[in-house]
C-alpha cells in the first residue's frame, strides 16, 4: 500500500472525503476520530498491513503523516 491508498483507506473510516489529502492534516480536522475510527484503523493496519499498531505510538498521532510514519510509509 502506497501513501495515497493509506490516506483513502484513513478517509474511509473517517468517513471524510480523501480528495486532496496530502499527509499533513489534522486527524481531527479530516473527520469523525473517535474510538470506534481508532479501532477500525487498528484493524485497517492488522488487515491491510499484517502490522501491529502501537497503542501509544498511535495515542502520539497528530497529522494523517504520523499515522503513516507508525506504518512504515
Amino acid at each position: 500500500m502506497d501513501k495515497p491508498a493509506f490516506f483513502n483507506a484513513v478517509a474511509e473510516i473517517l468517513e471524510a472525503d480523501p480528495s486532496g489529502l496530502t499527509g499533513a492534516e489534522r486527524i481531527e480536522d479530516v473527520g469523525n476520530w473517535d474510538s470506534l475510527s481508532v479501532i477500525s484503523f487498528v484493524a485497517m493496519v492488522d488487515s491491510d498491513l499484517n502490522q501491529i499498531v502501537d497503542g501509544e505510538k498511535l495515542k502520539d498521532a497528530k497529522t494523517l503523516n504520523d499515522l503513516a510514519a507508525l506504518v512504515g510509509l
